[in-house]
């Protein structure tokens, strides 16, 4: 059973053309926080073949989702993603260390919970994202370099969400995305986290949705 008070990462890794057509079923499942990007598989055609991923040209979906919401759509998603509605893909969840509050909250008003929005895991390294307005991105990365960020990796997203009238449970939303992706230890996550939401937030024009992930496993090539 889901903690009512967890928030989870939803990644979702699909043919191109089936983003949309996922962020739509998503939206009717009540997970309607989600960035689209853009992606390149790199492994040969035989191993995407056995991961069952078909094409090497991938549609991502970053989805954000309190816990009974996530766990919702991966069952009717196993229940239902038989034929070629969603093509072939890969979906899992994981827990957030941390979000903004402010979008915590949003995100458990659309299940009628409320508070919670504390959510701290022990983990030696976390995985940062942050996604802001495009024309924001090497502002944000300076401030997370002052916070103690070494280097980061950039995606270029758009926000898939339903409402498309620039506002999201009264937070304006502009279409065009980027997503910052700092790998970063436990000590400094939360500094950098600090930095960039004081400075970039979601109330300035920036307008930064800040979340980390918990690695477990790592391994660094020569």
């Amino acid at each position: 059973m889901a903690d009512k008070k967890e928030i989870k990462l939803i990644m979702t890794f699909a043919e191109r053309g089936k983003g949309n057509v996922l962020a739509k079923y998503y939206a009717e499942q009540g997970v309607t926080c989600s960035y689209q990007c853009m992606g390149r598989g790199t492994a040969s055609s035989d191993l995407l073949d056995v991961l069952g991923l078909g094409t090497a040209e991938k549609d991502i979906l970053i989805s954000y989702a309190a816990a009974d919401s996530a766990v919702r759509l991966l069952k009717k998603l196993d229940a239902e993603a038989q034929g070629e509605r969603f093509g072939k893909g890969l979906v899992f969840d994981m827990p957030l260390t941390g979000l903004n509050n402010l979008m915590a909250a949003v995100l458990f008003q659309q299940q009628g919970l409320t508070g919670g929005t504390e959510m701290e895991r022990k983990a030696d390294h976390s995985l940062i994202l942050i996604a802001v307005n495009q024309g924001h991105t090497d502002a944000v990365m300076d401030t997370a370099r002052e916070a103690g960020a070494r280097g980061g990796t950039i995606i270029r997203a758009r926000w898939a969400g339903p409402e498309e009238d620039g506002q999201f449970y009264g937070i304006s939303v502009q279409p065009e995305k980027e997503i910052i992706a700092i790998v970063a230890s436990g000590e400094q996550r939360k500094t950098i986290m600090e930095m960039v939401n004081k400075k970039h937030g979601l109330k300035t024009e920036a307008g930064a949705v800040i979340s980390s992930v918990g690695i477990e496993h790592s391994v660094r090539l020569a």
